[in-house]
């Protein structure tokens, strides 16, 4: 694994530089390294001591505790930073270590020889195998020996050589490791130790030549430049090799140590920059060097001043003897340094505390904070190998002016820190604690000495080595506060090691224990910002500071400040990285303009989108991720939280991420972030941050990045998530030219991909919410299914008619349901679909292919090329596509392929939803950013145990369902039997026509059906809805409505053979067309469906298409009723009739005969034809016959014709109702009780008829109006408001036309033209004169007059046989003689259906005379009895005869009236045998029903019902004549 630069314990490892020699492949280079890497750590008592004399200075035997950390890296150190030693032996490779691929070395050896070495470390000493090609791996491995002359060791590793299966050395410095499955568990292990056997001796052999240098010079600012001999420069393809492709690696030869003071290299010429170090550091090397002149020549500080002064006084032998103190002290250092990496750490500890202590005399600051700091780094390495150690007195603070820190340590003051630093525990753990507790004051001594040696003295420290001690120092400090002021185990193992270091907080802190705030460690931190960023230091060594000040932020939980260092770095690094390219391309002979195409060339054998797992772009577009996620940028926090994100951008071919991004949950999270980060942060700074991210990936060249931020941009910039239909708000939040230049650099950038062969790379389209809606399109109405039901053509049975209507208008308690349009798909027929797409900016959108997506049903939809989206607006496309199968088809969406963008699939948004924002805030800071947080609404809602509370609600996608059915017919219609559509007829006329139909199908039909609209209709709907009408208008409305419709289909004795059509093939239907008035045009409708079933096996639900034809028609008027009148008719004329149908003796049917022709009608008009006399003499000739009743009444009807030829009218009248009788032509008229009038009308011209119709009884004629189409509604308020008077007496007139109207018909007949016809007699109007008329009382009263006989029974034959003195010549009339005792009975009949108590009244009068006179009886009619009594209740249906006797003592015509009048009004319970002494309540009498079944004004009547009791009149009095 790579060893942080930055770590704090960096000084203390021991670098080792690994370096492929030979023929080895990148992966496998690295597989190895990983191998060496993982044995990192050494044990000094597991080396064995080298054997050589004079090699034991830096023996493992003086400390086989100790341990030798190595920084095993592969990347060749900047040449600035081997500038810094021997100040910082760390960063120069003591070791080269050359890794071979013994895979690629040849498998048969040509012989063995002895190894040349000694066995160490458990290396045998056995024969290595002489292998071609050795000899040029041991001459590059000589070849990096002149590369590195710095180098003490340089060591060969050959693995997995097939001949080798133990570990062998030989010849010289080349070992050979076996293959893992032939090698031990500790063969690396002991390889590593033998290399730091080696090291060690050499260690030895460096530290007696450093005892020999004369000087020991502190590092230069000036001396950073590249610094090479001129046989350093490789060719140029070479060069780029190295470095696109592998490890860093340096060939040629280096300077070499000419004296004694190696630490100094011979000037050498300068050659022009090659690597991206040298041409980043090569920019600032000018500036460098000025502001290194300008700093030295100033005026120095009083220190200065007061040391020059001290040596203008002493003499230059007191400055000599500093310098040689300074050198002593230096070389101390030094040792400790080369001590503390070789892991003898006590020596180091004793070296770096007098090196200190000599520096601090002298002034030497740089070294006396050197010294300190290594000191540090002992002190760690101590305490995480777990041993004990004393902290040196030089590290304390003293008491001198030099010893205050620039901040204190907020908890302890130096006094305190200076007591416990002068016990000695012997405690590990305090010892560490002591450590804990001086650090802060420590690291701010240390940073103050640097800061003294920039100010006073002339060797300033150099920025570089400044800043990376002040992040060391700050690492160190940020682990104690994240593990609560302590140095514990898991603290020193995040330290040394890097292990994970997990935060902790005691409850309880030790006394004295340091306390760390996170604001004092980010102030420490950022005296590492260099002062003048890309002035001070080059790129290549700015940009791991910044680098390592982010970390430290990062582990702190500081965003916002990690964010802003970020933010510095990427300023840097765009100009680095331009110029590098520039001076790069120009090196190469390439324009700097021609970018990476020309890298892609075959000669370099490389490809400049070369990427791989691991690869550096993907590091890169996280850290920019990063920062953009702390500003607040949509894309690069989804992007940051899930990985996925740039996994998918990488793999394009992987088919499991891409529809995971593309899935609705996705979809809705983006929007949620998008919603919440929105408001958050300052817009123009996010916009700032991206287009720098935007520079950094093209500087690099990161195509994938560059396409990724720009998406990411057009998100942050989109004014609104979706685009309203009505209107646009929400523009883009930058001008239209800045939006056509980002959509300008994904073409461009997807077009360079392409033209280095990359053609997968593509851009993630921007809008999510592309498609809005989705609709199913027909194009003609003839082809569109509709849902049908067998009720919808009268199949259904009596229990599937049958619908349970909800009585209210308004039920709190009932479910609404709103039934969706059925979108209907027909198998193998093409359907097209409406697709909507918005655009949310402004600029075009060219879309390659879009394609509707649908499951359920095999589904082919036709892609759509071409297409061209407008800018900031919704388009509608309408794309075709049909279904195989029929089943349920789900479209949830579009694969749509934008140009230069991926091909995705996008789910429909068809709803506008907007991000409501929060009502309250309750996050601030960083925590703003995340998404709203589910809480409940009130804490009452926490006892349900459920954590989730009501979340805003997202974005709902649309699915549109759609069903396929099975194959089905086309029809059209050929040809009718009308011309030009049309037909003309009379009012109440039928006629007919002919309609063909043809099927142009492959699918035959076996379901025809045939429904209409008529104009009549829509003007009866029209007029239903006035609500002023009133009860009898809506009945008469509703009637026209349901009968005698104005088109009907003849389908008698059709078979299933006829109403099926075969593909290809005609079949002829007829239409009956009625006249009505007001027709004038109709539709026909007709339906056909292939359903593969009878029709009385119909399912319930099918569906068919509909074709429908035009008509236009012509309606004139034939016979209208202008007048009509209803008159009163004695019943003598049935009495009569009766009379002879009985046969009665000769005397009497002669004296009836005579009575009947004196009573004949003087009022018959004389002018009627003999046909018409014939007509009514039949009629009244069969009244009281057989089915005839008694009671009747004269209807006189005036008819009109309008029609130009004569017409012959009919009309009919019945005895009975036609709903009680059921009329059939084939049936004698005399049997069933039809009479008939009929006569011929001229035209324009009216005439009268005369009928005789029957009297009719209702039981209750005042019951409400029915509505025919079944809506029963309750609480309705009558528009019209009507007296109880007016309404009763509007009932009674309704039903008593409604049962005239049953036993009434006529037709009229068109001779000359065969036309005929049915008379609407709607038209009759009645009153209540002519009600008065028709009724049949519900009591009357009937009169019979015999004989006084008081043993003889009432009997009316006994009476007219035994004595002749009464004659009855009529219904109710008598001849009597003067003087005789007579007996008159009064017959009461009640027809109702409930019990009456009734009270007889008998009113006797003569007849023909004043009112005065005709009561003056006392002479001339006596009687006995009472004329009033009461009589006893009345049941219904039955009859009780009252006498009297009576004698008429003179000569006259009397006239005896009856009355019969309620005595009290009884409940309805008397009706089912109950007493009739109980009294019915007010509201619940005979007459009206106890619950309101009307809709219309019921609940009033029922109110406002009169409470007072009834009374009957006799209709026909008893007339007497007596005669002497």
């Amino acid at each position: 694994m790579a060893v942080d630069p930055l770590s704090p314990v960096a000084p203390a490892r021991l670098r080792a530089l690994l370096l492929p020699v030979g023929k080895i492949k990148r992966s496998r280079f690295l597989n190895l390294v990983r191998r060496l890497q993982a044995q990192n750590v050494v044990r000094l008592g597991d080396v064995s001591p080298d054997g050589r004399p004079n090699r034991n200075s830096f023996s493992p035997m003086a400390f086989p505790t100790g341990m030798v950390v190595y920084d095993l890296s592969i990347s060749v150190p900047p040449i600035s930073h081997l500038d810094l030693y021997p100040f910082e032996i760390f960063r120069e490779p003591l070791a080269i270590i050359g890794i071979a691929d013994g895979t690629e070395l040849p498998t048969e050896p040509t012989g063995t020889e002895p190894s040349s070495q000694v066995q160490s470390n458990g290396t045998k000493i056995s024969k290595y195998p002489r292998v071609e090609g050795l000899e040029r791996l041991q001459q590059e491995l000589d070849a990096l020996r002149d590369s590195y002359p710095r180098s003490l060791v340089q060591q060969l590793l050959v693995f997995d050589y097939a001949a080798v299966e133990n570990l062998i050395t030989g010849p010289d410095t080349v070992v050979w490791v076996p293959r893992p499955e032939a090698a031990r568990s500790t063969t690396v292990k002991t390889v590593m130790c033998d290399i730091t056997s080696r090291l060690l001796g050499e260690l030895s052999g460096l530290a007696e030549r450093m005892q020999a240098w004369p000087t020991v010079e502190s590092p230069k600012a000036s001396s950073w430049g590249p610094r090479r001999t001129p046989d350093v420069r490789p060719a140029a393809p070479d060069k780029l090799q190295h470095r696109m492709t592998m490890p860093a690696q340096m060939p040629g030869t280096n300077g070499t140590f000419t004296n004694a003071s190696d630490t100094d290299f011979q000037p050498a010429e300068h050659d022009s920059p090659t690597t991206f170090d040298e041409i980043t550091r090569s920019i600032q090397l000018s500036n460098r060097v000025t502001s290194s002149i300008m700093s030295s020549s100033k005026l120095g500080s009083k220190e200065h001043s007061r040391e020059r002064m001290s040596v203008q006084g002493i003499g230059f032998v007191g400055a000599n003897e500093r310098s040689k103190n300074r050198v002593k002290g230096r070389l101390h250092i030094v040792m400790g340094t080369l001590f503390l990496q070789a892991g003898r750490w006590p020596d180091s500890l004793k070296e770096l505390a007098e090196g200190a202590a000599i520096a601090r005399a002298n002034s030497d600051y740089i070294w006396h904070a050197k010294a300190l700091e290594s000191i540090l780094q002992c002190l760690l390495m101590l305490g995480w190998a777990g041993m004990d150690f004393r902290i040196p007195q030089i590290c304390y603070p003293t008491a001198d002016k030099f010893s205050k820190s620039v901040s204190q340590t907020p908890s302890m003051s130096q006094t305190e820190l200076y007591s416990i630093g002068q016990s000695n525990p012997e405690n590990r753990i305090v010892s560490l604690q002591n450590l804990a507790n001086l650090l802060p004051d420590l690291s701010n001594n240390i940073l103050h000495l640097y800061t003294r040696a920039a100010n006073i003295t002339d060797e300033p420290v150099p920025q570089l080595v400044f800043s990376e001690t002040v992040i060391r120092l700050a690492r160190i400090l940020a682990t104690i506060y994240i593990r609560d002021g302590s140095l514990d185990d898991n603290a020193l193992g995040s330290i040394v090691m890097n292990d994970f270091l997990k935060f902790s907080r005691s409850p309880e802190r030790p006394r004295g224990a340091v306390s760390l705030r996170k604001s004092d460690i980010a102030s420490f931190l950022f005296r590492a910002l260099p002062p003048s960023l890309g002035t001070d230091i080059p790129v290549t060594d700015s940009s791991p500071i910044l680098v390592g000040m982010a970390s430290v932020l990062s582990s702190l939980g500081l965003d916002r400040k990690k964010a802003f260092v970020l933010q510095q770095l990427f300023t840097i690094l765009i100009p680095g990285l331009v110029q590098a390219r520039k001076i790069g391309a120009a090196e190469v002979g390439i324009h700097p303009a021609a970018g990476l195409s020309a890298l892609n060339h075959s000669a370099f054998e490389i490809n400049a989108l070369d990427i791989g797992p691991g690869n550096m772009d993907e590091s890169v577009r996280i850290l920019l991720a990063q920062v953009g996620k702390t500003y607040g940028v949509p894309g690069t926090m989804i992007c940051d939280d899930k990985q996925q994100e740039l996994s998918r951008q990488n793999s394009f071919t992987n088919h499991e991420i891409v529809p995971e991004y593309d899935s609705v949950d996705s979809i809705v999270d983006r929007a949620f972030r998008h919603s919440t980060i929105h408001g958050f942060g300052d817009h123009s700074l996010k916009v700032e941050i991206l287009k720098e991210c935007i520079n950094i990936c093209e500087a690099l060249p990161d195509f994938q990045g560059v396409l990724h931020f720009t998406v990411d941009l057009l998100q942050t910039i989109k004014g609104t998530l979706m685009l309203p239909r009505d209107s646009y708000p929400g523009l883009p939040l930058l001008p239209v030219q800045e939006q056509v230049r980002l959509f300008n650099n994904v073409k461009r950038t997807v077009a360079a991909a392409k033209k280095l062969g990359d053609s997968h790379l593509e851009a993630e389209y921007w809008d999510d919410f592309m498609v809005r809606g989705v609709e199913l399109v027909n194009l003609s109405d003839f082809k569109e299914p509709v849902r049908r039901s067998r009720t919808d053509f009268g199949f259904a049975n009596i229990e599937e008619r049958r619908e349970q209507k909800n009585p209210f208008i308004y039920s709190a308690f009932s479910k609404t349901t709103t039934r969706r349009s059925e979108n209907l798909l027909i198998a193998e027929e093409q359907a097209t679909f409406k697709v909507t797409l918005q655009n949310p900016f402004e600029f075009d959108v060219e879309i390659e292919s879009l394609r509707i997506d649908g499951t359920g049903v095999p589904f082919e939809a036709a892609a759509t090329h071409g297409l061209w989206l407008a800018p900031f607006t919704t388009q509608d496309y309408f794309i075709s596509g049909f279904a195989n199968t029929e089943g349920a088809l789900e479209i949830t969406g579009c694969t749509i392929k934008v140009k230069f963008c991926r091909e995705r699939k996008f789910p429909i948004f068809k709803n506008f939803w907007k991000p409501q924002k929060e009502q309250k805030i309750k996050r601030t800071g960083l925590a703003a950013k995340e998404p709203f947080s589910e809480r409940p609404l009130s804490w009452t809602s926490n006892a349900s145990g459920s954590r989730l509370g009501t979340t805003q609600q997202g974005p709902e996608p649309d699915i549109v369902h759609a069903k396929v059915i099975k194959k089905q017919p086309t029809v059209v219609i050929q040809s009718t039997s009308l011309s030009q559509s049309a037909i003309m007829l009379l009012e109440g006329e039928t006629r007919s026509f002919d309609i063909t139909l043809q099927n142009i199908s492959t699918c035959p039909l076996d379901f025809i059906s045939f429904s209409f609209e008529d104009s009549t209709t829509r003007q009866l709907e029209s007029a239903l809805t006035n609500k002023e009408n009133l009860p009898t208008d809506i009945y008469e409305l509703e009637l026209r409505l349901s009968t005698n419709p104005a088109l009907s289909w003849r389908r008698d004795n059709l078979s299933q053979s006829q109403l099926s059509i075969a593909p290809g093939e005609t079949a002829t239907f007829t239409i009956d067309v009625y006249g009505k008035p007001g027709l004038d045009n109709a539709l026909v409708k007709i339906d056909y469906a292939h359903v593969c079933a009878s029709l009385s096996d119909l399912p319930e639900t099918f569906y068919c298409r509909q074709i429908s034809l035009p008509l236009t028609i012509t309606v004139n008027t034939s016979v209208d009723v202008t007048r009509c009148d209803v008159l009163p008719l004695t019943g003598d004329f049935a009495w009569t009739n009766n009379k002879l149908q009985y046969g009665e003796d000769s005397c009497t049917r002669t004296a009836d005969k005579e009575s009947i022709k004196s009573m004949e009608l003087s009022s018959t008009p004389r002018s009627i034809t003999q046909l018409r006399e014939t007509q009514f003499s039949q009629t009244l000739s069969r009244l009281g016959l057989n089915s005839y009743g008694f009671d009747h009444c004269v209807l006189l009807l005036d008819l009109r014709n309008a029609w130009p030829n004569p017409l012959s009218v009919s009309l009919y009248v019945d005895e009975k109702s036609s709903d009680d009788v059921k009329i059939t032509d084939n049936r004698p008229k005399d049997m069933i009780g039809i009479h008939e009038i009929y006569d011929e009308l001229q035209p324009g011209h009216v005439s009268r008829f005369v009928l005789i119709v029957p009297r009719v009884y209702l039981e209750n004629p005042q019951k409400p109006i029915p509505s025919l189409n079944g809506n029963k509604r309750q609480f309705v308020v009558s528009a019209n408001k009507l007296s109880y008077e007016a309404e009763s007496s509007a009932r009674e007139v309704f039903w008593f036309r409604e049962e005239l109207l049953k036993r009434l018909r006529g037709s009229w007949k068109d001779e000359t033209t065969c036309r005929e016809g049915a008379i609407d007699l709607r038209a009759i109007r009645l009153n209540a004169r002519m009600v008065d008329v028709l009724r049949v009382e519900d009591v009357d009263v009937a009169f019979s007059l015999r004989p006084y006989a008081p043993n003889i029974a009432s009997n009316n034959n006994t009476s007219e046989t035994d004595n002749e003195s009464v004659t009855q010549t009529g219904y109710s009339k008598f001849i009597v003689r003067t003087s005789t005792f007579l007996t008159l009975s009064a017959t009461i009949i009640n027809r109702s259906s409930k019990p009456i108590h009734p009270l007889l009244r008998l009113q006797p009068s003569l007849r023909h005379t004043p009112h005065a006179i005709a009561l003056d009886l006392s002479k001339r009619l006596a009687w006995s009895g009472m004329l009033q009594r009461a009589l006893p209740v009345l049941e219904p249906h039955q009859t009780t005869e009252v006498t009297l006797g009576i004698t008429a003592l003179c000569r006259g015509d009397y006239e005896i009236g009856a009355s019969v009048e309620e005595i009290r009004r009884l409940k309805h319970s008397a009706a089912l045998g109950a007493t009739a002494g109980q009294e019915a309540p007010g509201g619940m009498n005979g007459d009206v029903p106890p619950a309101a079944a009307d809709p219309y004004f019921d609940n009033f009547f029922i109110t406002n019902t009169p409470k007072h009791r009834r009374i009957w009149h006799s209709r026909v009095p008893c007339m007497i004549s007596a005669r002497d």
